[in-house]
């Protein structure tokens, strides 16, 4: 991949061409880089600049035990664990994870978990325009540094894939109306 991957411009382009597939590009602190329309109506945790930990353990405190959210959590931590063994310890990182476990028992018992981060899985979102979705993720490293992770959505069958088709054109429409 050309050194442009970490242009602002060029990651919303990427994103913003998957029209029909949630898609979000995130760094190694798990802060949201770019997000397509999609991929943001499922979630306000999908917007650019969003840090996907923080929104999970402290934004969205509410939200624990609700259907999927503990194992979803954990993943979350799981990345943000995987990517400080990855890669040196920087501001940040002390930032985040100072932030996460003074503010999140949550977080730090997920934290404490040694399980790896899944590349795939199973998510879902309540109340979006169409209903409850649940999705299927896949995230991949966009090069070989594991600074940058691409993830892609895709209904987990073909009543959510229906709804997800759904949404897509909801959000065509709000673009074609000048929304």
């Amino acid at each position: 991949m050309s050194d442009d991957r970490r242009d602002p411009d060029s990651l919303r382009a990427r994103v913003d061409s998957l029209e029909r597939v949630p898609a979000l590009v995130r760094d190694r602190h798990l802060s949201v880089l770019a997000s397509n329309a999609l991929a943001r109506s499922l979630s306000p945790g999908f917007a650019e600049g969003v840090n996907l930990a923080r929104y999970a353990f402290i934004e969205s405190a509410d939200c624990a035990g609700a259907s999927g959210w503990d194992a979803a959590t954990s993943q979350i931590a799981a990345m943000l664990r995987e990517s400080l063994d990855n890669h040196q310890g920087d501001g940040p990182f002390r930032r985040i994870v100072g932030e996460l476990s003074a503010t999140s028992a949550a977080f730090s018992e997920a934290w404490a978990d040694e399980a790896p981060p899944a590349r795939q899985g199973v998510a879902t979102f309540l109340d979006t325009e169409v209903g409850d979705l649940t999705l299927l993720y896949r995230e991949e490293w966009l090069d070989d540094s594991q600074a940058e992770a691409l993830m892609l959505l895709f209904g987990v069958d073909s009543d959510n894939a229906e709804k997800l088709e759904a949404l897509a054109s909801i959000i065509d429409n709000g673009r074609s109306a000048g929304t």
